[in-house]
């Protein structure tokens, strides 16, 4: 595999303001980052490691940290990764979202990866101000078809992807609320073309792909770059909605 910048593993993490467990697994928790004050929507970060259980929430906590540093408050959901079981990550998610919605009623999803798998399919069965999709995996048959991961997607469903279209946003409605998808043109994880295969079929005003020249898959979960301005801005104008 080509070579990729994964210098974001190597942020130290940073602890969270409070942590709230939605059920009774190890891993149904919400990490909270939270600004000094605040009266804007809340960020659900949603982590992608392609649904497997030895990615978490933590590699997220620096980008969490630095939101509410700039006044976000932001919700770092965890879910169940569960080889087979794909119906226990997205009713988890959906879960979490809720509980985060009894604190705050306006929320705007961000995804990363497998987590922006997640947030396009949660925002079809929640209320959310908008979605914002870092390098999502939008095509499951795709995924499947190019072995991405080494089986990832295989792995998650336990089963064909042909047979669960239901998990599948390429094969689902797309959110009605604003939509950013934004990625790398030299993404080796999650191709970019998925974005603009979805984009495209979608054909809606509220849905838009940013696509960024010379950047990778992990880049785009890196406060330190340049793609942080870009997920504030989408952030600023979902938000003023």
């Amino acid at each position: 595999m080509e070579s990729e910048d994964r210098s974001v593993f190597d942020l130290t993490y940073i602890a969270p303001a409070k942590t709230f467990s939605y059920g009774k697994h190890e891993d149904q928790v919400i990490d909270f980052y939270l600004p000094f004050e605040s009266d804007r929507a809340t960020v659900v970060l949603i982590h992608g490691g392609y649904w497997r259980s030895e990615y978490d929430r933590k590699h997220l906590a620096p980008l969490a940290q630095e939101l509410a540093d700039l006044g976000w408050p932001v919700a770092l959901i965890e879910y169940r990764r569960i080889s087979g079981d794909p119906d226990a990550a997205l009713s988890d998610v959906v879960s979490a979202i809720q509980e985060v919605r009894n604190l705050n009623r306006n929320l705007i999803l961000v995804g990363h990866s497998a987590g922006g798998h997640l947030a396009l399919l949660a925002a079809n069965n929640l209320t959310v101000l908008g979605v914002i999709a870092l390098a999502p995996v939008t095509d499951l048959l795709k995924a499947e078809e190019l072995d991405l991961d080494e089986g990832a997607v295989s792995d998650f469903l336990g089963t064909s992807a042909s047979l669960r279209a239901d998990l599948d946003p390429m094969r689902q409605p797309a959110p009605s609320v604003p939509t950013t998808l934004i990625h790398g043109d030299l993404d080796i994880r999650v191709p970019v073309a998925f974005s603009r295969d979805y984009v495209a079929k979608a054909a809606s005003h509220s849905i838009k792909l940013i696509e960024l020249d010379k950047v990778g898959h992990f880049e785009l979960i890196d406060p330190r770059h340049k793609v942080f301005e870009i997920i504030l801005k989408q952030l600023a104008q979902i938000g003023q909605r």
